[in-house]
């Protein structure tokens, strides 16, 4: 069953489609924060576990290039969670 990409919550209708390069998929709306999603969602959020490798690398002089090849994840995924704390 999908979710809310903010709230989490499953209560939610069907909200017409939204054009893609190749066809259309499916926009639902949330009845508890109004927000539109698709159930497809294009990035993968980091679990808890890689977050808190790429901090205590980085505070252990690791270079944000060495710490994106060694968790497999994007150089900008690295500086996006360094900049946000």
């Amino acid at each position: 069953m999908k979710r809310c990409t903010r709230c989490g919550s499953t209560n939610y209708v069907k909200a017409g489609f939204r054009k893609t390069k190749n066809d259309e998929v499916q926009k639902y709306k949330c009845k508890e924060c109004n927000r539109e999603f698709t159930g497809v969602e294009k990035f993968h959020q980091l679990s808890e576990e890689k977050k808190e490798l790429i901090f205590k690398m980085y505070k252990e002089k690791g270079e944000q290039r060495k710490i994106a090849r060694i968790l497999g994840v994007h150089l900008r995924a690295v500086q996006h969670h360094l900049k946000k704390n």
